[in-house]
């Protein structure tokens, strides 16, 4: 039997889900971020395709995944500002007063917004990496381009763990929102998070694979999103993860500030 606690959290918790439900669904910059996130992985999946059409040696199925997936670049930060608005629109508008007066527990806030946006962007996520993949595929039909089957485990791999890694970026974007509570401030932020150290990296040339292999930009074009990673990078599935821990780690942050600073 439950405690009358356990109970009340638990109806917190679901009555603020339904709550960010309702306001991700009526932000029109909701479905404008996750329309553009599958459009950007489609048209460079299709680019790529017809990029290879005619190239000469004729490229091989695991080229044609790695660079349709590449659209994930430009994803990537379009389903991170969703996340960073998730929490930073409310801070804008003033209206997060008002969610915190209706759900006091802000721990439950936040989470509410974890669960909905992450359920949210790794939804979008999923449908932009099949995106890339299949626009990749139909533009080199009819071509001596072998195809990329998703029968192949590290094709499947691959395209899944793209639309992963797109989902987690979002989670990422809400723990940076919660910090930072201005929204062009976290987005610049997360824009930041995801290029310099990439930067950084590639100044120091294959030495720099220690350090890179931790960096998320570079976990995704050479670990994540390819059929075969870069030596001395980490598994597909580790780099995943590891963005899994970076997402923790914004959000238990953001989650910290929130308990101890004022609306």
């Amino acid at each position: 039997m439950t405690t009358p606690g356990t109970n009340m959290n638990g109806y917190g918790f679901r009555h603020a889900v339904r709550m960010e439900r309702i306001k991700l669904r009526s932000l029109r910059s909701t479905w404008w971020l996750a329309i553009a996130a599958v459009v950007s992985m489609a048209a460079a999946g299709a680019g790529v395709g017809l990029g290879y059409r005619s190239h000469t040696p004729v490229a091989t199925a695991a080229q044609i995944l790695n660079n349709s997936l590449g659209g994930a670049i430009v994803a990537q930060l379009l389903l991170g500002a969703l996340g960073v608005l998730m929490v930073t629109g409310e801070y804008g508008t003033g209206m997060i007063r008002s969610t915190l007066a209706a759900v006091p527990r802000r721990r439950i806030v936040l989470a509410a917004k974890v669960a909905v946006c992450g359920g949210a962007a790794l939804t979008v996520g999923l449908v932009a990496s099949f995106a890339g993949y299949l626009s990749g595929q139909l533009a080199i039909r009819g071509t001596a381009i072998p195809a990329a089957s998703l029968a192949d485990p590290a094709i499947l791999r691959a395209v899944l763990l793209t639309g992963v890694y797109l989902g987690v970026t979002a989670l990422i974007g809400v723990g940076i929102g919660t910090i930072v509570r201005h929204g062009g401030a976290a987005i610049g932020t997360l824009f930041a998070l995801m290029f310099v150290p990439m930067i950084v990296a590639g100044l120091f040339g294959e030495s720099g694979i220690a350090v890179g292999r931790f960096v998320p930009l570079l976990m995704l074009l050479n670990s994540i999103a390819v059929t075969s990673p870069v030596p001395g990078l980490f598994s597909g599935w580790i780099s995943a993860l590891l963005m899994c821990g970076y997402a923790a780690v914004a959000i238990l942050c953001g989650g910290m500030l929130l308990r101890h600073r004022d609306a």
